[in-house]
């Protein structure tokens, strides 16, 4: 007998996360990816996720997206560099 599965429960068998069914309503998205180190990788996540608390886009879809996009414009609109 087959498990009683439904998206967003982790699938017993591959572990992976069951997707949720795509809305009419959903945007045309493409995956943005890039490498961080494996012992700083939660704590990346949680500086996103608090810069988009204060940002007010917490609850939004693509909150880190909206955050990640907001910083690089500060640090392009004000010249912000990183001295070594």
């Amino acid at each position: 007998m087959a498990p009683d599965i439904h998206p967003g429960d982790t699938c017993p068998t591959c572990s992976r996360r069951v997707p949720f069914p795509k809305k009419s309503t959903s945007p045309t998205t493409k995956p943005i990816a890039y490498r961080a180190p494996l012992n700083e990788y939660e704590a990346h996540l949680e500086v996103i996720d608090a810069v988009a608390e204060l940002l007010g886009v917490k609850s939004e879809p693509f909150h880190r997206y909206k955050a990640i996009s907001y910083c690089a414009a500060a640090v392009l609109l004000h010249g912000l560099r990183v001295e070594e």
